[in-house]
């Protein structure tokens, strides 16, 4: 009875213990929110947590060796760059369509004839560049921000260097692209005009420069997207504005506006999966950095005629009188799969660049009509995904003409060799 009674009495005692126990506080931990793929994008995409936005996180590191023709025993013959890439895209389906953000910035260590840069110290061989290449948001339509211009088409994409006619450089724009469908979309584009303009040459007279900006670029292109390729045909217009001096007769210094003209077709070709045929002619008036940016003067080497490239000439300084400058490119380009690794382009441009008022130019004779052609070639082994070897060879020649009686041509091999990975 005794041995019962205690093992009752015990059961009740945990009994009691249990219930006790359960009313004392207890704090809940919070609940682990896992980061989640998100598939609606495309591979690479996740969830931000807490919030129904997908961002996708990546970057590049990237090391080229380069060569070039000398043309002094000062000249840098070989050089070195190192470039790292971060960027974040970060996008939500709305119902107003596509809500989208992208930041990419560049930074870039080069030496000899590689260097470049916003950071250079004096007589230097070497500079430091850090770039914001792009920063935009996108909402349906609408594009605000940092981006490639609305008016390229080819813009160096199969190339290692960059020598073809061409610009490819960021612009700060607010655009708004309509699409109709089956691949057809037009867009119409307010983008800076400050950094894509020459300068301004005066013949005589007083010296004037180029004036503030006072209105963008405009910018408009009807593009087409198919199966077989794209086509697309852009045009833009672009302010010259002078500032200088009062003119002795009263005439204050004049403005103008340049025009660029571009068309394109890109093919893709039945040979290999992954092969390109690109075509492309551009006009330019007063606006010739639209077809320079990615070539003469991006310094390729031949400097004695990177002045040539102004937008505009002042015939006469006294008037105040522009004249617009004058160019026009072909560029063809040809990619080329041999094996799943291994690809190879063939690019080459034609350009003719008109200075007015070329034969009676007097206090500066670096400025004078020329032709400039680039031809060039790449090979690239991509062993894994993302991950490139390729090397390149590009000859460039530049030919003076009109009244000038010094030095008519330059010519230089341009190479590279480049280890590019990207995640």
């Amino acid at each position: 009875m005794r041995i019962s009674t205690l093992l009752l009495g015990s059961a009740a005692a945990l009994v009691g213990g249990s219930a006790f126990a359960a009313d004392l506080p207890s704090k809940k931990s919070a609940p682990v929110e896992y980061v989640r793929v998100c598939s609606t994008f495309g591979a690479g995409f996740f969830y931000i947590p807490g919030t129904d936005t997908c961002i996708k996180i990546g970057g590049r590191a990237r090391y080229d060796f380069g060569y070039a023709t000398p043309f002094s025993r000062s000249d840098n013959v070989t050089g070195s760059a190192a470039v790292g890439r971060i960027y974040a895209d970060a996008r939500n389906a709305t119902q107003y369509g596509l809500l989208r953000a992208v930041v990419r910035f560049e930074l870039a260590r080069g030496t000899g004839v590689l260097r470049s840069g916003d950071i250079v110290p004096a007589g230097a061989a070497y500079g430091t560049n850090v770039r914001l290449d792009r920063a935009f948001i996108q909402f349906g339509g609408l594009t605000a921000g940092r981006t490639q211009s609305f008016f390229d088409f080819y813009a160096g994409d199969l190339e290692v260097i960059g020598t073809t006619a061409g610009d490819g450089s960021p612009h700060n724009m607010l655009a708004y692209t309509a699409s109709f469908g089956s691949g057809f979309s037009a867009t119409l584009a307010i983008e800076d005009g400050i950094e894509n303009r020459g300068g301004i040459v005066a013949i005589s007279g007083p010296a004037l420069t180029t004036g503030g900006n006072s209105a963008p670029d405009v910018v408009a292109n009807v593009r087409m997207e198919q199966a077989w390729g794209a086509a697309q045909l852009s045009g833009a217009v672009h302010q010259v504005r002078l500032a200088g001096p009062t003119p002795t007769f009263g005439a204050a210094p004049s403005s103008d506006y340049g025009f660029a003209v571009n068309g394109g077709l890109q093919f893709n070709l039945p040979f290999s999966a992954g092969d390109q045929l690109w075509l492309q002619g551009t006009y330019v008036k007063g606006n010739v950095t639209r077809l320079t940016g990615n070539g003469i003067s991006s310094g390729a080497g031949l400097a004695s005629f990177t002045s040539l490239v102004d937008g505009a000439v002042v015939s006469n300084g006294s008037t105040g009188k522009v004249e617009l400058t004058s160019a026009w490119a072909l560029t063809a380009a040809l990619l080329h799969n041999w094996t799943p690794t291994v690809s190879q382009s063939l690019f080459g441009s034609y350009a003719k660049v008109d200075v007015p008022g070329v034969t009676t130019l007097s206090n500066g004779s670096a400025y004078r009509d020329f032709t400039y052609w680039t031809v060039g070639t790449n090979v690239a082994w991509s062993p894994v995904k993302d991950f490139v070897i390729a090397g390149e060879v590009d000859y460039l020649k530049v030919e003076g003409s009109g009244a000038y009686t010094g030095k008519k041509s330059d010519d230089t091999i341009i190479s590279r060799l480049r280890v590019q990975r990207d995640f």
